[in-house]
């Protein structure tokens, strides 16, 4: 019998393309559904584009979905197309048609194929309005209470998930990235910080001078690299205990600190750190994540410390913009 694939929605994003990867590297066969192949950082990753089935569809667009699932014999979703953070404040209306109804249309197509697992990753933000004084850690148990309409999108998919698979009896795994997710791709829609560290990395690879904008206090990061590890651990555990999973990096940085680790790798940088207005109505201070539930069950510790993530990223954004 044919091997299932994985159709990988949002394939080439940040998270995405590591994810088709870490797939191919596992010996599994993954799909890549997006709107826009960026071809340019499969291969800065590692994957030859003509390694992989592609489809350029839209998430909006149910019967292509309903397509690709048959025409490539899928046997589960990833579903990781969406518009982030900023970019869905930037244009409410659009990223929650996006959003939400792009993850309808996922999970209808799931219904319709009879799909028998779907992951989606979810936000750390979908909780951040439930923050009370003396909370010590946060872990999945946690009231989700969303402060932005992104949250709010983030939040809404993850109740029509679940509604969904106990409806219609497939199962709908979750994981929240923690923190300012960050790493290599193309400058569309990246999100404050992690332009900021995208422009910091650049500026040192270059040698240039550079002033960045810092607008955030100590906060949680996650490199996109770790985020694809767990992504593709919760898709292919065979079984699971619980279907809910939170996935960081186990501490707090500032900008400070990422523009010491930069100087480490660029002892010559010429970048600094101005502070600017935080452009999300998030909490300043916030308790660390537990996140020992995705360590237990998925075996996923966060293999990118500041240090060597910021390597990485250099040496990927060399291969992307050759630099």
């Amino acid at each position: 019998m044919a091997q299932k694939s994985i159709l990988v929605t949002g394939g080439t994003g940040l998270v995405g393309a590591y994810v088709v990867g870490m797939l191919q590297a596992r010996g599994e066969r993954p799909v890549i559904f997006d709107v826009a192949v960026n071809e340019r950082l499969l291969r800065a990753v590692g994957v030859d584009p003509a390694s992989v089935e592609t489809v350029r569809g839209d998430i909006l667009d149910l019967p292509q979905l309903v397509s690709a699932i048959r025409d490539h014999d899928v046997g589960q979703v990833i579903h990781l197309a969406a518009f982030l953070g900023e970019e869905v404040q930037r244009r409410p209306y659009t990223g929650v048609r996006l959003n939400l109804m792009g993850t309808v249309n996922v999970l209808e197509a799931v219904r319709l194929e009879n799909v028998p697992r779907l992951t989606f990753p979810s936000s750390g933000t979908v909780y951040l309005g439930s923050f009370a004084e003396g909370l010590q850690s946060i872990d999945e148990t946690i009231p989700i209470n969303p402060p932005s309409v992104y949250a709010a999108t983030k939040g809404g998919c993850e109740f029509l998930g679940n509604a969904y698979a106990k409806m219609y009896g497939f199962e709908f795994v979750c994981i929240r990235y923690v923190g300012g997710l960050y790493g290599p791709s193309p400058t569309t829609m990246k999100a404050t910080r992690e332009q900021a560290i995208q422009d910091m990395i650049r500026a040192a690879l270059k040698g240039e001078d550079a002033t960045v904008n810092w607008p955030y206090g100590p906060t949680e990061v996650l490199y996109g690299k770790d985020a694809a590890t767990a992504t593709v651990l919760a898709a292919l555990k065979p079984d699971h205990k619980d279907r809910l999973f939170h996935i960081g990096c186990a501490g707090m940085v500032t900008g400070d600190d990422i523009l010491a680790a930069l100087k480490k790798e660029f002892p010559e940088s010429r970048v600094t750190l101005k502070k600017g207005s935080d452009p999300m109505a998030y909490p300043a201070n916030r308790p660390l994540t537990d996140l020992s539930r995705a360590s237990e069950q998925l075996g996923f510790e966060a293999e990118y410390t500041l240090d060597k993530a910021l390597g990485d990223y250099a040496e990927t954004m060399r291969k992307l913009e050759g630099l």
